[in-house]
């Protein structure tokens, strides 16, 4: 009698596994391709709780009108724009950012797509993921409080 338990080898199911993690990772390249050599990355920072995924974002002197926050397939993609300050002197030194900033980045684990929330204060962009069990891959827009 057969042992077969209709199961995939394990070696498939990792195989199968590794593949559609470079699958994401090759769409996450092909976004930021997308962008001009003149925009900018901002700096982030990305940490994990016991039921959250949390992306943080430095954005100072950023208007939220001016900020945009869309999912693609597992990928996060952030666009903001802040204008260039202007001052009645010249400038002796410039070493803020102005212009346009993007950020694609991978979501690293399953998350619950229909709860993302993000929030804007004191010039970051806080985006909480929740965690869940299953694989969902929406394109989504997200509002900014």
């Amino acid at each position: 009698m057969s042992r077969y338990s209709g199961r995939k080898p394990l070696t498939q199911e990792i195989y199968t596994r590794h593949v559609s993690e470079m699958r994401n990772l090759l769409h996450a390249l092909e976004l930021r391709d997308l962008f001009e050599d003149n925009e900018t990355r901002p700096k982030m920072d990305m940490y994990e709780t016991g039921q959250d995924v949390v992306i943080e974002f430095d954005l100072p002197g950023c208007v939220l009108g001016d900020i945009s926050l869309k999912i693609t397939g597992l990928t996060l993609v952030l666009e903001a724009w802040k204008p260039r300050e202007t001052n009645e002197g010249k400038f002796i030194c410039v070493e803020r950012r102005h212009g346009h900033f993007h950020h694609a980045v991978q979501i690293p684990v399953n998350i619950d797509f229909g709860s993302l929330r993000a929030e804007y204060r004191r010039g970051v962009l806080r985006v909480v993921c929740p965690k869940s069990g299953e694989r969902v891959v929406p394109i989504k827009e997200i509002e900014i409080d």
